[in-house]
């Protein structure tokens, strides 16, 4: 085998593997919940990262999963938002709108409060 076809052999068997891997994770419906034993950097309390599922700060561990103002009610409107929009899609405008408009003027993290607004009136 050339130099060439091993370089290139070696080149794109990892990407493809990724790929797969992404792929697998993409066709799960629910996400993966994980409670990170530490703080999140920022001042955030968790972070939906499609396909990898949704990632919280232990300390919200015990919360009511069924409140509207929860932190898993609002990341699991993230996570249907990466469900109907797609992975790159979803990944493209929240990254667009977070760098232009912070958090606060974001539309997708409006529409991801939106069920505790409701409550609340």
């Amino acid at each position: 085998m050339s130099v060439k076809a091993r370089f290139f052999k070696k080149r794109f068997i990892i990407p493809s593997s990724f790929l797969v891997i992404i792929l697998i994770l993409n066709s799960f419906k629910h996400p993966f919940v994980i409670y990170l034993p530490f703080d999140i950097p920022g001042n955030q309390m968790a972070s939906t990262i499609p396909p990898f599922g949704i990632f919280i700060e232990s300390t919200y561990e015990n919360e009511n999963p069924n409140d509207p103002c929860s932190i898993i009610t609002h990341e699991m409107v993230h996570w249907d938002q990466y469900k109907r929009m797609g992975l790159f899609s979803f990944t493209f405008n929240y990254l667009k709108v977070y760098f232009n408009s912070g958090r606060i003027n974001n539309w997708m993290e409006d529409e991801a409060r939106e069920p505790c607004k409701l409550k609340s009136r």
